[in-house]
């Protein structure tokens, strides 16, 4: 695996490429609020949207047929910036991190093993020219564990058979355990402003960072009312302090003394350790990795040749199947590994 030089200076501006911005958002938002060490926030983000084989066309309408082969120095600030805004270039030299994330597609009309590789091999540094995450199949799979741990999603796959998108969502959402928990702080930003009519977005938030924050279940009730005072009429007080109260104990982390954030770092980390097991298992066939060695299995993993397994299981349109894997959750142990270690 690579490795990231952020941890070497201060990040400020970085690119994050991806098809789609609504869930890629809300991961990567979680992800950077959970490990401040990443010294990213969404501010600080220029976010593109595109497909993969359009800016695969977009990098051949710019260096050739042959870039790959050629071994191109690919500047894909400069390639995007032309495209969507001529009159003011951005180049690579702008960026501390530049960060691809795309589905694996294989339902794309436009789908090629062979681009898709070309892009895996040339795309391997975020320091550099760039780092590209492929999400298996999609950027959800992230959510696809049904208890922690999950021992069951060493052998998780998806037949090919199954539609990408709707139907791959659905699935997750119906067997997911993480579904209500990374959605949490959205959950209470919806209903502060959808059911109590905080329109302010600005105090919908410093209340969401306030409840939050709440590490303990004494003196819980106290926190959240003052919390909600100064966002929500008085007539609907006591039923927006219970709806949050319950909700905030049925997520659980407050027994354990423990903020949101820190609980969800927890979370991850061991999102992280499934994915990396599974990685493994795609590409040596062993899913158990010793506790002295996760680090060491962690970086002989290739994310080309974990790619050249998915293409193989998945070629035939009727008995093939894709491994349930994500990738992109590997950014957090590029840039420091020992963010994912107790």
């Amino acid at each position: 695996m690579s490795s990231y030089r952020g941890g070497e200076r201060k990040r400020s501006q970085n690119l994050l490429i991806v098809e789609g911005h609504h869930e890629k958002n809300k991961l990567f938002w979680l992800v950077f609020k959970c490990f401040p060490e990443l010294n990213i926030n969404m501010d600080e983000i220029w976010i593109y949207g595109t497909n993969i084989y359009q800016l695969y066309n977009d990098i051949v309408k710019e260096y050739g047929e042959e870039w790959a082969e050629e071994n191109e120095d690919i500047d894909l600030p400069f390639v995007i910036s032309k495209k969507q805004y001529p009159d003011k270039l951005r180049y690579k030299e702008d960026f501390t991190n530049i960060v691809l994330v795309f589905d694996y597609e294989r339902h794309d009309a436009n789908f090629s093993e062979e681009k898709i590789l070309q892009m895996q091999r040339c795309f391997a540094d975020a320091a550099d020219m760039g780092r590209l995450y492929i999400n298996y199949p999609m950027i959800e799979s992230y959510r696809h564990l049904c208890q922690l741990p999950d021992e069951d999603f060493a052998e998780r796959k998806i037949p090919v058979s199954l539609q990408p998108g709707k139907e791959y969502k659905a699935l997750v959402d119906q067997e997911t355990i993480l579904g209500p928990k990374v959605d949490f702080p959205h959950r209470i930003d919806d209903l502060l402003e959808k059911h109590f009519g905080v329109s302010d977005a600005e105090k919908r938030k410093k209340c969401c960072d306030e409840i939050l924050n709440i590490s303990s279940a004494s003196g819980m009730e106290n926190v959240i009312e003052n919390a909600l005072q100064e966002v929500v009429a008085e007539h609907i007080l006591p039923t927006a302090k219970h709806q949050l109260v319950d909700w905030v104990t049925k997520q659980g982390y407050v027994h354990t003394n423990l903020t949101y954030w820190k609980y969800i770092r927890g979370v991850f980390k061991q999102v992280i350790y499934h994915n990396i097991s599974k990685a493994n298992r795609i590409q040596y066939g062993q899913y158990q990795i010793p506790e002295n060695k996760y680090k060491e299995y962690f970086e002989r993993l290739d994310l080309i040749e974990i790619l050249k397994v998915q293409n193989l299981v998945s070629k035939d349109s009727i008995t093939g199947f894709i491994w349930v894997l994500n990738t992109c959750i590997y950014f957090i142990a590029e840039y420091n590994f020992g963010l994912v270690v107790d």
